[in-house]
């Protein structure tokens, strides 16, 4: 019963956000483009340009993909290796949580519709090199996979308390970055939050289903969702960090090109630091 009520609320939840929100998304092209809390406040973040950002943010959201494939996999493959059952099961439940947060916000995109501000506004930072392939901003799918495990996480690992705010502090600089780069309204971000942290929860309260599943899908029925050894926050972090520079190095030093968006026309612009 507790399971069925968290489901409501979660699908509750994500259709009154997206209900309240619809209006504003017509109004905003019939209105003047700087009005509108959201639209002020993308400016707000986006024109506050610094080296350091510019630098860094490009490389981290670049990670998110690489990331959320790593962990889950090299997570649950480290764990059956040292046969630690609860971090093995950890990385299922990651991985679902990811899978319902992209399926959640991958419907919602083609339903709402929303252009990108680089799209829809006038002269908006972006970098062209992190510019999305598709049209589509509402909700950031950035921001609901990070949010995903991030909370996923912390809802598996409450007493790693470095865990739980390297994921957070990771999360909320993907976040943050998504409307830095030009490609999501602050709105878009806040809906990707709920929706990760909605489906870690959701995932979260299945649980032992979901594990029982696995379990008799191996023909490993009985396997307790526990284990003495204590690996996790440095198996985490490794990951992470192994994820990252992996990720570094594929796409090497990335030389800023920061792109002016202006009337359907476009500006390149190479920022040396």
């Amino acid at each position: 019963m507790n399971r069925l009520f968290i489901l409501l609320i979660f699908c509750s939840l994500n259709l009154i956000y997206l209900n309240s929100q619809s209006q504003g998304f017509r109004d905003l092209e019939n209105r003047k483009p700087e009005t509108g809390i959201d639209v002020k406040l993308f400016r707000s973040i986006n024109n506050n340009r610094n080296g350091f950002f510019n630098t860094v943010i490009p490389i981290t959201d670049k990670s998110v993909l690489p990331l959320s494939i790593v962990l889950p996999v090299g997570f649950a493959g480290v764990s059956r290796y040292n046969e630690n059952y609860y971090d093995e099961n950890s990385a299922i439940l990651l991985m679902f949580s990811e899978l319902t947060g992209l399926g959640v916000t991958a419907g919602l995109k083609y339903i709402v519709k929303r252009e990108r501000p680089f799209i829809s506004l006038k002269d908006v930072n972006y970098v062209k090199d992190n510019s999305p392939t598709d049209r589509y901003s509402f909700p950031s799918g950035h921001t609901s996979t990070a949010f995903s495990m991030a909370t996923s996480l912390t809802l598996r690992y409450p007493d790693k308390p470095t865990v739980i705010a390297v994921s957070y502090l990771y999360a909320a600089f993907i976040g943050y970055g998504r409307i830095y780069l030009g490609v999501h309204y602050p709105s878009d971000v806040f809906s990707g939050m709920l929706i990760g942290s909605g489906s870690a929860a959701l995932v979260f309260a299945f649980r032992k289903e979901i594990i029982e599943f696995k379990n008799n899908l191996f023909n490993e029925k009985g396997r307790p969702d526990g284990n003495s050894s204590n690996m996790s926050a440095g198996t985490i972090l490794g990951l992470t960090i192994g994820a990252d520079v992996i990720n570094t190095i594929i796409n090497g030093l990335v030389s800023n090109k920061v792109t002016i968006s202006s009337s359907g026309n476009s500006l390149n612009a190479v920022v040396q630091f």
